[in-house]
């Protein structure tokens, strides 16, 4: 094992080892458990940092002086370790046939290459900061100690599934990243509601997963590896394409070749595309995607610090990077149905997010919106545009949710329309909310806008090819003018203007007559550092080499394309109008924001003011399927959630009805039967034995009257006895 690997090795198990310690010690550490599970978190993010110089400064120098590193036939460097746990045969054995076995193996490893050493620095770095600010958050929480308990078991799981090279190793963390995001959606568990979220979370994801295991179930089965290195390279040639022959009866398979690029198996095309639609099932789960995103904006029930780890670093990245890990497994059947679910995700999610009142939820549809636009450039062979959208994303993203998270702890409530003013009370929060709706919003020299400009650049760049699929172009230029509509609209609401209150019959708990933007504060050192970070990189992760200026490909860009077949590059050209088209969705998102919702209208025509409620009432059919949520939640109470009750109920009164019935009955049988030999033991055996004892114990007691110790009494008795004895011999012989 090199250092290098050793690394990342340690980088995984650090917070393993804080969990450990603060599990076993939870009652002597009490608080000192934040202490260590961020300064483990922290000392994870140093190693990867470290890394990262280590790859790109020293291994592979080479990818910042290439214009377009897709374009080189030089593979990205690779750092890996692999070893098997046998657990049924330590030797080799005989199997059948001869052929040698070596029984039941788990494949254990590490793999590291572009992807892992950035997807790793970018988890770290995220996790630590919302670590610093989860102490200042959680601080009167009654179960702070449990809370960063789970943190570490969550930051453990994300980092092992990002260096697990091959499918076991991925599914045990992707399952173990499962059941933390139960654990933190529903920490507040004594509420029902955030009870129900987490069980709705932990159940949505676990139909996924089910599509998963047949897909890894399916290529285990064909090709015999969990290796995905081995997969990947052994479907495909070098220029990307499948290894596409005829099988028997002119069945299309898919050769799997050797290293040597010798095939050695073969697995029907049908069968590859299952697997692949399987293992997408899964991601669809993870990453909320039509139809299984219904869970993450419930998700929001757990604290705030929780959706910023879950919506920008850990669970719903997970989705992203396996698809993107297993992009080159997928046919072009599924990478299209891959393509059109995030498109159609994005879609929807924005209109969901624009009329929502509750800024927490707003903030949850938006990541959904932007989780289809990853997906949607990952299906279009945009694979570094969507990794690169997931990194940008991932800092913007959490800065806005921490963000939101201080605006609660100032006035303790989510609902936009009694807030306002809070930019004067609140200005570093404002003002790095802003930078984050700037970044998300894809306006110049901000990170969102080079990451978005590549995913719509790969989307225009596979429509120029295919005409006829000119929707994965529309639906992300929508989504993106949406995303600058209602996230202007959030930061309007909740900072610009002055405070309002009350506003219609919206429910908040406040104890006074004044808007709750009137006793709001900044928040302190802790929950405020973190956000300024967080500002920074959301404007600087996105540059080129040349500050900014959208003339190259972005670094961030640039490493994550590193090693891509030539076929996978998007022509450059594409990039020019792809970059009006996004000052046109910037211009015509933020300017319809304006109109609506900010205090004075447009800067320089506030004649054009136009009214929220008048709009609903225009539109009141769109309104009423945005607002109730396109009715995901009410078909699936109809057609699932009630079938499913139903069927319970009805389980559960042959259970009573029946079985309990059964067995009650059987057991009242059984009962009455013991009871009438309980009364035959006791009346006919006890009886006839007891009447036995009786009647010899009162001929004893009578016969004891001749017993009176006089010998002449004894000698008349004997003499009777022998008079009658005679006479009845007598008897008998004259007879």
């Amino acid at each position: 094992m090199s250092w290098q690997v050793g690394l990342y090795v340690a980088a995984v198990l650090i917070p393993l080892a804080a969990f450990t310690v603060e599990l076993l010690f939870i009652r002597q550490l009490k608080r000192f458990n934040a202490y260590i599970a961020t300064g483990a978190v922290g000392l994870s993010c140093l190693l990867s940092l470290v890394g990262f110089a280590e790859y790109y400064l020293v291994e592979s120098r080479g990818v910042f002086s290439v214009p377009h590193a897709g374009a080189e036939a030089v593979r990205p460097l690779v750092w890996e370790w692999s070893a098997d746990w046998v657990l049924l045969a330590p030797e080799p054995l005989e199997g059948i046939g001869g052929a040698p076995t070596r029984g039941l193996s788990l494949p254990i490893g590490v793999y590291v290459d572009n992807v892992t050493v950035v997807m790793f620095l970018m988890v770290t770095l995220i996790a630590t900061l919302i670590h610093v600010y989860s102490i200042g958050y959680m601080s009167g929480d009654p179960r702070f100690s449990w809370f960063f308990m789970y943190l570490s078991l969550f930051c453990f799981s994300m980092l092992g599934l990002l260096a697990a090279p091959n499918l076991f190793m991925i599914f045990v963390f992707w399952e173990l990243v499962g059941i933390c995001s139960y654990f933190l959606i529903g920490f507040w568990h004594e509420e029902k509601r955030n009870a129900d979220a987490a069980n709705k979370a932990f159940v949505v994801n676990r139909v996924g997963d089910v599509g998963m295991l047949v897909g890894l179930g399916l290529l285990w089965a064909n090709l015999g590896t969990f290796n995905f290195q081995e997969i990947n390279e052994g479907l495909r040639d070098g220029a990307g394409h499948l290894h596409i022959a005829a099988g028997v009866d002119g069945e299309k398979t898919v050769e799997f070749a050797s290293a040597e690029d010798q095939p050695i198996r073969s697995i029907p095309y049908w069968v590859l595309t299952i697997a692949g639609l399987g293992i997408f099932a899964g991601c669809v789960g993870k990453s909320a995607q039509v139809p299984l995103h219904v869970w993450l904006p419930d998700a929001m029930a757990g604290p705030t610090p929780v959706s910023a780890l879950i919506h920008a670093a850990t669970m719903v990245a997970a989705g992203v990077y396996l698809v993107a890990r297993f992009l080159p497994v997928f046919t072009p059947e599924v990478a299209l149905y891959i393509a059109y679910t995030g498109g159609v995700t994005l879609f929807i999610a924005a209109t969901i997010a624009m009329v929502q009142t509750d800024y927490k939820r707003v903030l949850a549809y938006s990541t959904v919106s932007q989780l289809g636009f990853m997906m949607l450039a990952l299906g279009v062979g945009g694979r570094a545009a969507g990794l690169f959208h997931l990194l940008t994303h991932a800092f913007f993203k959490a800065l806005l949710f921490l963000g939101a998270g201080s605006v609660y702890h100032a006035v303790h409530t989510y609902e936009m329309p009694v807030l306002g003013g809070l930019g004067k009370r609140m200005p570093v929060t404002a003002t790095t909310m802003l930078i984050g709706t700037l970044a998300i919003s894809g306006t110049p020299f901000f990170s969102g806008f080079y990451s978005k400009d590549a995913i719509l650049a790969a989307a225009l760049a596979r429509v120029w090819e295919s005409p006829e699929h000119a929707l994965l172009f529309v639906l992300p230029v929508l989504g993106a003018t949406l995303t600058a509509l209602y996230m202007f609209r959030m930061w309007f609401l909740v900072f610009a203007g002055e405070p309002r209150w009350p506003v219609g019959s919206v429910p908040v708990d406040t104890s006074h007559n004044a808007s709750p933007s009137e006793h709001a504060h900044e928040s302190g050192v802790l929950m405020a550092a973190p956000l300024v970070i967080l500002a920074f990189f959301s404007v600087f992760v996105g540059w080129t080499i040349w500050a900014g200026l959208p003339f190259d490909q972005p670094i961030l860009e640039r490493m994550l394309a590193h090693g891509e077949p030539p076929g996978h590059v998007v022509p450059h050209w594409v990039h020019w109008p792809v970059i009006g088209c996004s000052l046109a969705i910037l211009i015509v998102g933020v300017g319809l924001a304006a109109l609506y919702y900010a205090p004075a209208g447009l800067p320089f025509f506030p004649a054009l003011r136009l009214s929220p409620a008048r709009a609903a009432i225009a539109f009141r059919p769109l309104y009423r399927l945005f607002i109730n949520k396109w009715y995901f939640d009410e078909a699936y109470n109809v057609l699932l959630v009630r079938p499913c009750l139903a069927l319970a109920r009805f389980c559960l009164r042959i259970d009573k009805v029946l079985i309990d019935g059964f067995l009650n009955g059987s057991a009242a049988a059984v009962a009455a039967f013991s009871r009438l030999g309980g009364l035959f033991d006791k009346f006919g055996v006890d009886g006839l034995v007891n009447g036995a004892a009786d009647a010899v114990y009162l001929a004893g007691n009578q016969s004891r009257s001749i017993q009176t110790g006089r010998v002449r009494n004894y000698l008349m008795f004997l003499a009777a006895a022998l008079v009658g004895l005679f006479a009845g011999v007598f008897a008998w012989v004259g007879g």
